[in-house]
């Protein structure tokens, strides 16, 4: 069903099952009230000739929450040195972290979060931990899935945007390689907008030749992977004051920068150059999806 089934978990790469430990739940039920369901309706005031608020829509009051027990799975004490190593473990990483919960439930999840607490408590002569998970959103999100285009000319293929956002709008990753310096189109046919790079000298080949361009939409940044994921300049491929981009699916021109993305349903994309494109689909799910 969800996480309140598991007995282990993942987080920063780590199982818990490397510190022999199980979850479990001690003198009381879950807490599963911060499940990111929480919402404040954005709106104005009323007046005496405004008898209705106005509302704009809807905010977040909070990102999911987690927390539970951890004991030893052959409720032995914690020795000191087991007891640092926990800790140390799990306090290590100051920014969000993917936490995964081995729930067997499907599909499935996990989300990014940093531990904010760790109690150590005792109860009928057992000792326990008890740990605090903050995310970073409301949501849970699918297990990565990478989409890989070698495109010679033209490449044109469909994509599902399965993301459970309100507006229904999702901003895939994508991993741009090329050798050339020629501009790349990639186009949201769907969407009748698209977006062209110029791979630039300036971004340093790799061994075999590929200049690699991490382009992380939903943040709007460029991440030249090959020195150690440089912030790049948007004139490094080539946004400048002349740039424009070939959107087919209108046979016209586009002077504005286009953040490439997923409208909702099935879109239709074209990539025009020589190069390998690989787009990262970490799909969003329903808040309160624990």
């Amino acid at each position: 069903m969800s996480f309140l089934d598991a007995d282990s978990f993942i987080f920063d790469s780590q199982s818990s099952d490397s510190y022999n430990l199980m979850m479990c739940w001690i003198d009381d039920t879950a807490n599963i009230s911060a499940n990111g369901l929480r919402r404040t309706i954005d709106s104005g005031g009323t007046s005496h000739v405004r008898l209705k608020t106005n509302n704009y829509g809807v905010s977040f009051d909070g990102n999911v929450e987690f927390s539970f027990y951890v004991i030893k799975k052959d409720e032995t004490p914690f020795t000191r040195q087991e007891s640092m190593a926990v800790n140390r473990w799990l306090t290590a990483s100051t920014v969000p972290k993917a936490l995964y919960f081995n729930d067997n439930a499907l599909p499935s999840l996990h989300y990014y979060a940093v531990c904010t607490e760790i109690e150590d408590k005792v109860f009928l002569e057992h000792q326990a931990k008890r740990l605090v998970f903050r995310t970073n959103s409301p949501f849970g999100f699918t297990d990565p899935v990478e989409k890989r285009f070698h495109v010679t000319g033209e490449e044109v293929f469909s994509v599902d945007n399965l993301a459970d956002t309100v507006t229904g709008i999702f901003y895939p990753r994508i991993l741009l390689s090329a050798k050339s310096a020629d501009g790349i189109v990639i186009e949201n046919v769907s969407d009748q907008k698209s977006v062209t790079y110029s791979v630039s000298e300036a971004i340093p080949p790799d061994s075999s030749g590929n200049r690699i361009l991490l382009i992380d939409n939903a943040q709007m940044r460029l991440l030249d992977v090959n020195s150690g994921n440089r912030l790049v300049p948007f004139h490094e491929v080539g946004w400048t004051t002349q740039y424009s981009s070939y959107v087919s699916s209108i046979d016209s021109y586009m002077e504005s920068i286009y953040w490439f993305r997923l409208i909702p349903g099935t879109n239709t994309v074209k990539i025009t150059g020589d190069c390998e494109v690989t787009f990262i689909f970490e799909f969003p799910r329903k808040a309160g999806c624990l």
